[in-house]
């Protein structure tokens, strides 16, 4: 008996130590996943506190303008199905936000909203783009309508696909609740030790895992997807920051009267089988913005520009012939 436990136990070291060294993986240098994916129309805006913002400008040049902002641990990558299906319409400007994509880590460590906003800015002035429409998918969405916010006379449109970043005026109550008593498992996940693990722990199910939670229909949850999704997670310095961002201190929780000042015409279109973001979240966007309308996509997830490309275009270009 003793013999049995002693292989018993034995085999589960084992187990365990193949699974911690077939998901430890190393930084992939910039100078590489570059001439991997910085490929077509890929451009790189370099600021002068060292940060190197990947975006890509297609289209029109002399058409109206389209901002592309995609959700968290995603990319600009996850718009290329829906560019080329406004590319004769419109000018389409998309980014790898600050700790994603080909952006990766910034030199101020800066991944707040605000910091995002501010790269919009900084990359349209860099453009000479004045006015603007906003599409943002996620958190992206909850970057989108934040900068209508704030910048009310640059923004000509708001787009919000499965957007994040609203909370019922219950959600708020409980948020702050939270803040005053911290449960112990968010201290056990700040700590460094955690920190360091997970810096080298990034196993490709992850990648696997989150985009099949994304999508409703399993066939786009493909392996090539999956490796991309999973290598810009592996750009150097990009896993401290997407940590620092995950487990660093709260966010600001919205409630929707923030909404209510919004004033440009607005498009939420959101997928009926969202696993990540419910698309009852979307209604509250609908109730609080006086110019808005809603598409809710059935048989459809979290990502519906990857999804259903040609429904969400054409649905944005009807919205804009009726504005």
């Amino acid at each position: 008996m003793k013999k049995t436990f002693k292989w018993i136990g034995i085999l589960i070291i084992v187990i365990f130590v193949v699974l911690i060294y077939s998901g430890t993986y190393l930084d992939i240098s910039r100078e590489e996943l570059e001439a991997k994916y910085a490929t077509g129309s890929s451009q790189f805006l370099n600021l002068p506190d060292g940060a190197r913002i990947h975006f890509r400008d297609e289209g029109k040049t002399e058409s109206p303008v389209i901002v592309l902002l995609h959700g968290f641990n995603g990319s600009l990558f996850n718009f290329e199905r829906l560019v080329p299906l406004l590319a004769d319409d419109f000018r389409l400007i998309s980014i790898d936000l600050p700790g994603f994509g080909l952006t990766g880590a910034i030199p101020s460590a800066d991944y707040t909203t605000e910091s995002f906003m501010d790269t919009i800015t900084k990359l349209t002035n860099q453009l000479g783009i004045e006015k603007f429409s906003i599409a943002g998918n996620s958190m992206g969405g909850g970057v989108a309508w934040r900068y209508t916010l704030e910048h009310p006379t640059k923004v000509e449109g708001l787009i919000l696909l499965a957007s994040s970043g609203v909370g019922s005026k219950e959600d708020v109550k409980k948020f702050k609740e939270r803040e005053s008593n911290t449960p112990i498992v968010w201290k056990l996940m700040n700590s460094a030790l955690l920190k360091k693990f997970l810096h080298y722990y990034t196993p490709k199910f992850f990648a696997t895992e989150g985009l099949k939670r994304s999508v409703y229909d399993q066939q786009f949850a493909n392996a090539d997807h999956a490796n991309q999704f999973h290598e810009l997670v592996l750009l150097q310095g990009s896993r401290n920051a997407i940590l620092s961002m995950t487990m660093g201190g709260r966010r600001k929780m919205h409630g929707p009267e923030s909404l209510s000042k919004i004033t440009a015409p607005t498009l939420v279109i959101h997928g009926e089988e969202d696993n990540i973001i419910g698309f009852e979240r979307s209604l509250v966007f609908k109730e609080n913005i006086d110019n808005a309308e809603i598409k809710i996509y059935p048989k459809i997830g979290h990502l519906p520009m990857y999804e259903d490309p040609a429904r969400t275009a054409d649905d944005i270009l009807k919205f804009f012939q009726d504005l």
